[in-house]
Parts: structure tokens; C-alpha cells; sequence
């Protein structure tokens, strides 16, 4: 399979624009799909092979393909986390986990589970229980399927010190997104990469909680 997957990438052009910013994916095969992106990478899933995807880093992250396949074999199998098949220079091949992320569930007024909560704090459980450090979990690397929750991109899960993220995404919920939550209700983009971009840059800084309260008002 790596061969025939290393001759489709080399088709792939992902260029990293802004390190806070999503890559910006500029060409791929027609036999692929772009099913996501983040701020070091791409995801494909070819279309005759759907039960894998194909992660991509831009050229300015290639070191990153061998230190995430690398946490993906720390991890061992877990029905949290995609199983890992295979690694090249600058890609990962792992499997397919269909789910809907929590960023566009809340586009989409999709509800959220408290299950999936529940199932991302036991997959941080498993994966510190494996020696790692889960951080930068955010509404775009949690999937929703089923009513359960997945974990996708575990590239920082070597970091030091604690991450936070996970934890206000947590309180969120509870505090307000519990109580407020109505069917058919959405969160507009602008809103969302609003307090994105806002906690990239004040990541750590305690205003962001009073920002928060901000939204809060905002939406409700």
C-alpha cells in the first residue's frame, strides 16, 4: 500500500500560510478527498480505499510525520483513536473515523453528547496510562459518531507541561452549553474562528475566561 500511496502525495501541495492558521491545501489527486485540515496538516481519504485516510504535513512540518507515528505506536490500539497502519517521509496512513467534529457539530446545531465528554476524558486517561501527555485537544480533533467520542491528530501528545484546552472545552459545556443547548441551534463561523484565533494568542493568559463570558452574553 505504501508505495502506491507515496506516488498519489507526491500530487499533494499543502502549504502552511500561518502557523495559528489551517494549512491551505493547494492540490491533490482527483482520487482523493480532503476531509480535513489543520495547522501543520492535511487529511485525504482516497475514494476507492475509504476505510483509510492520509494525513499530509505541509513542508514546513515534515519532522512531525515521524513524531506522531511514533505516539500512534505508543498508544497501541484504542477504540479512542484511529489504528496507524503505515508511515513515509512526509505522511501518515491510518485508518478512517467517521464522526462529525465538535467544531461543526456546533456549525451545524448538531447536538453533543455528555457521553462524548465522558469518552474523551477516559481517552486522556488511557494515553497518560501509556506514558503520554494529551494536548491541544480542541472542537476539531474530537468526532462525534454514534453518539460516542473519538480522538483524531495526536501530535503534541509528547509536549510538557499541562495543557488547559481540554479542560475549558469541558467547563463550556457544562456551564453553559448543557443548559443553553436547543435542537436546531448553531453557532455562526465567525464566531467560532473569533475565539480560535483569540485563544491562539492569549493562550495562558487568564483573560480568556472573561472573554469567554463575552461570547457567552453574545450568543445567549
Amino acid at each position: 500500500m505504501i508505495e502506491d500511496v507515496q506516488k498519489l502525495v507526491a500530487a499533494v501541495r499543502v502549504r502552511s500560510v500561518n502557523p495559528r492558521d489551517p494549512v491551505d491545501v493547494r492540490a491533490h489527486p482527483d482520487q482523493w478527498r480532503c476531509i480535513g485540515v489543520g495547522n501543520s496538516a492535511a487529511v485525504f481519504q482516497p475514494k476507492d480505499h475509504p476505510q483509510i485516510a492520509i494525513k499530509v504535513y505541509a513542508d514546513t512540518h515534515t519532522h512531525i510525520a515521524s513524531e506522531e507515528a511514533a505516539i500512534y505506536e505508543q498508544l497501541g490500539d484504542s477504540p479512542y483513536f484511529p489504528h496507524f497502519y503505515e508511515r513515509g517521509d512526509h505522511f501518515l496512513v491510518m485508518e478512517y473515523k467517521q464522526g462529525t467534529n465538535l467544531y461543526d457539530c456546533l456549525l451545524q446545531g448538531i447536538h453533543i453528547p455528555e457521553q462524548v465528554i465522558q469518552d474523551v476524558d477516559e481517552a486522556i486517561a488511557y494515553a497518560r496510562s501509556r506514558g503520554l501527555n494529551p494536548a491541544d485537544i480542541h472542537l476539531k480533533n474530537v468526532l462525534v459518531h454514534e453518539g460516542r467520542g473519538i480522538l483524531v491528530d495526536v501530535s503534541d501528545y509528547r509536549k510538557h507541561g499541562a495543557c488547559k484546552r481540554w479542560e475549558m472545552l469541558k467547563a463550556a459545556y457544562y456551564d453553559y452549553y448543557l443548559d443553553l443547548y436547543k435542537p436546531g441551534l448553531t453557532v455562526p463561523s465567525w464566531v467560532l474562528e473569533t475565539i480560535r484565533k483569540w485563544y491562539k494568542a492569549n493562550e495562558g493568559n487568564g483573560d480568556i475566561l472573561r472573554f469567554g463570558e463575552r461570547i457567552k452574553r453574545m450568543l445567549f
